[in-house]
């Protein structure tokens, strides 16, 4: 009887604590959820990103790190690359890469033409 008051109590605390992280994905007593094994299918990986650190499908883009200058030449966007120092400013020419998953977080500057286009940061 208590092995089964400790899983109902677990299992109720994993309930409400997903409640808690929308947009996040689980796992269920070691067991994949269907939407982990449909990441994994698409060809995706679990990662935490971001400030909260949510875990999350991230799919790797081909032609990461690819030089570019422009988003066109990329499967997703092209960023000027930088040492982690400050970004370009907008309109300064920089050279690019193409970025290296969906799930882009932090500080980047988009290119166009070679050019800053735009600068955002993402949390």
């Amino acid at each position: 009887m208590g092995g089964l008051r400790g899983a109902l109590t677990g299992a109720a605390i994993l309930v409400a604590l997903a409640g808690c992280q929308s947009g996040s994905m689980q796992l269920t007593g070691g067991i994949p959820t269907l939407e982990v094994q449909r990441c994994a299918r698409a060809g995706g990986f679990l990662d935490q990103r971001g400030r909260r650190g949510n875990l999350m499908c991230v799919h790797p883009f081909a032609d990461a790190g690819k030089a570019c200058t422009s988003s066109k030449d990329c499967q997703g966007r092209c960023l000027a690359a930088h040492d982690g120092g400050a970004l370009p400013r907008v309109g300064e020419a920089a050279p690019g890469r193409c970025q290296p998953d969906d799930k882009l977080f932090g500080c980047f500057a988009e290119l166009d033409g070679g050019k800053v286009k735009s600068a955002m940061c993402i949390d």
